[in-house]
């Protein structure tokens, strides 16, 4: 989650063998390479069925992840200072501590910011989704309160449940942005931590 800056401002934001032990009637219809095919292909579904199971749990959780946005729309002055305008980013989040939830996986926020110049703050609410290779989903929402404009960012986030093998996620956690250097102009880049709790019963 991240401020999506307004333009008119300036402020910074293993395998079978042959030597196996097949009757010999059989043999004649268990070729080796078949063997290993077929080997391959239970193992892979094991370790496919094993990975859906092995988000299940209930815990801490730490991810990082890294997103960028591009400025298409110019903010929306509403008073002397005063801007509101609108975040839409892409991320990619990764588990911090070796765990299969929440890595690898692309996030999309959609919400809205606002921002002080006078005053020299910032707040932001969004709602996101991420999406598994699997294509099942996680949903969240995310709190920003008034805070310094130019420090770290630190929200509030929720998991609001998800679908596929991430239906009845909840759990609170905290989200720290940093804004980077961008590599043109228009596009805000920044990196970002998401740490608290999870619930995900095996179903």
């Amino acid at each position: 989650m991240i401020l999506i800056r307004p333009k008119c401002t300036g402020f910074p934001m293993a395998v079978l063998s042959s030597q196996c032990s097949i009757p010999w009637g059989a043999r004649r219809f268990f070729h080796p390479v078949s063997a290993t095919a077929l080997w391959v292909v239970i193992t892979l579904g094991f370790l496919q069925s094993a990975q859906a199971q092995s988000v299940s749990g209930e815990g801490p959780f730490a991810a990082n992840f890294v997103g960028y946005a591009d400025n298409e729309v110019e903010a929306l002055q509403i008073g002397p200072g005063r801007f509101v305008g609108l975040t839409n980013s892409i991320l990619t989040a990764m588990s911090a501590d070796n765990a299969d939830f929440l890595h690898n996986q692309t996030g999309r926020c959609l919400g809205t910011w606002s921002v002080d110049e006078n005053r020299k703050t910032f707040e932001q609410e969004v709602s996101c989704t991420y999406t598994d290779a699997d294509g099942d989903q996680i949903y969240e929402s995310a709190v920003f309160d008034e805070q310094p404009l130019d420090a770290q960012h630190v929200g509030t986030g929720r998991w609001l449940g998800g679908s596929g093998k991430y239906e009845g996620l909840s759990g609170v956690f905290e989200i720290r942005t940093r804004s980077l250097q961008s590599a043109r102009e228009g596009l805000v880049q920044y990196v970002g931590t998401k740490q608290g709790r999870f619930s995900l019963l095996a179903r």
